[in-house]
């Protein structure tokens, strides 16, 4: 009756495993702001700098770089982490800046900077559908019920 084909064209988003909200993704939603479009130059790191503890061997700076490119990409801390070469600590960095207003202070002195809207969330793998409806079962009106279906 009814013939179906779905083609994955695609990667399978990895965004959400396990179907845990992701907290840089809900703070810059409740936000409503945007993320900065690229890393922090050298001169945007130095206006926030002095809003953030200071780290070892640039720990603190790669943290944030890290929660930006989150925010920008979506991906899962263990791909950030894997892409940014930041550590666990940076998603450690977040929850407890997010929680005492840091990272609020950080946005806003942050807010001339080139902006990019949060992504849009990736639930499904890019897809073909194909489907084929056999012309007989449209033809046959005396098989049909009711409501017309079979």
């Amino acid at each position: 009756m009814l013939e179906l084909k779905v083609t994955i064209t695609g990667p399978v988003p990895d965004d959400r495993r396990g179907g845990v909200p992701c907290t840089v993704r809900a703070w810059y939603a409740a936000a409503s702001l945007g993320i900065p479009a690229t890393e922090l130059s050298d001169e945007e790191w130095a206006t926030v700098a002095p809003l953030l503890p200071k780290g070892r061997r640039g720990t603190v700076r790669r943290s944030v770089d890290a929660i930006f490119y989150k925010a920008r990409t979506g991906k899962s801390w263990p791909v950030v982490i894997k892409e940014t070469g930041a550590t666990i600590q940076a998603s450690k960095h977040f929850n407890a800046w997010a929680s005492d207003g840091t990272w609020s202070r950080v946005n806003a002195a942050l807010a001339d900077m080139e902006q990019v809207p949060l992504p849009e969330l990736q639930l499904l793998p890019p897809m073909v559908i194909e489907g084929r409806v056999d012309p007989s079962a449209m033809l046959n009106p005396e098989g049909r019920s009711r409501t017309g279906c079979r």
